[in-house]
């Protein structure tokens, strides 16, 4: 046998196998990873869906107090261009 192909049996009696071991390793932490990023995602989802919950009733908060400033407004002006009178 020549060097060349002396060297390319020990390559893939060697490394071959020790490349397909860490094929499949990877797969597996891949594998893993995609499960555990399922889970981050689905509790960020979760999560934002809380938060937009929240803004939204705030947001109806806001426009109440709004209207209720408004109505605050308009009594005062009324008040203030009808003198009280006495009964």
């Amino acid at each position: 046998m020549s060097v060349i192909e002396d060297m390319r049996k020990v390559l893939q009696d060697f490394l071959a196998p020790e490349l397909r071991a860490v094929h499949a390793r990877l797969d597996a932490i891949e594998e893993k990873m995609e499960v555990r990023f399922s889970a981050i995602e689905e509790k960020m989802d979760t999560r934002f869906e809380m938060v937009n919950t929240r803004i939204m009733a705030l947001d109806v908060k806001i426009d109440g107090l709004k209207t209720m400033l408004e109505l605050e407004k308009r009594v005062e002006r009324l008040e203030g261009r009808q003198p009280h009178q006495p009964s």
